[in-house]
């Protein structure tokens, strides 16, 4: 039995984002946009970049699906907020929201990649500048308004107890426009 392979190419993810609307032409121009391949031979090693701090505050949320990505976003009238500072930051940022990436198999689903190689799932936790600015929709288009990290996620065999905090509830968002309220 012969066996016929169809490469399919898709047509919306971020490298079609500049064809799509004529707004995010710099998309097709620029070298500072997602998705990008993390070389690590061409990495600089800071040796005086402090240890980045992440406040560990239980916060509740809603996570929602976008049809893309499961986001997690603080409620606005939390109590106790999480800021990240220190490693190359200047200033105090506050912890506003989580976008999960993951795939349909095990092997791909990252964002982003390190030397050519998807992880299965890629965690990118925003926040704003707390110090300069009221929240994340006046900080978002600001000189050194928000920060991103992303963790790149791997299969293993211990499960980790406070990503399961949230993982518990990917049952409740399994289709596109679905959310569910998460407490501390």
């Amino acid at each position: 039995m012969n066996k016929i392979f169809i490469k399919i190419s898709r047509r919306d993810g971020p490298s079609f984002w500049g064809l799509i609307n004529p707004q995010w032409n710099m998309c097709n121009k620029g070298r500072r946009q997602s998705p990008i391949d993390v070389v690590p031979d061409k990495l600089l090693f800071d040796p005086f970049l402090r240890p980045l701090h992440i406040d560990k505050h239980k916060v509740s949320g809603t996570l929602h699906n976008t049809g893309q990505s499961l986001v997690f976003r603080v409620d606005k009238d939390t109590k106790q907020h999480v800021n990240i500072s220190g490693g190359p930051l200047a200033y105090k940022y506050q912890f506003e929201e989580i976008y999960i990436h993951y795939g349909t198999e095990n092997t791909r689903g990252s964002e982003h990649y390190i030397q050519g190689y998807s992880f299965p799932g890629e965690i990118q936790i925003y926040g704003f500048n707390k110090e300069l600015y009221h929240n994340m929709s006046e900080a978002q288009h600001k000189s050194q308004g928000i920060v991103g990290l992303s963790l790149m996620v791997q299969i293993g065999e211990t499960p980790n107890p406070e990503l399961r905090i949230i993982t518990s509830t990917f049952n409740k968002v399994l289709f596109k426009g679905q959310q569910v309220i998460t407490l501390e």
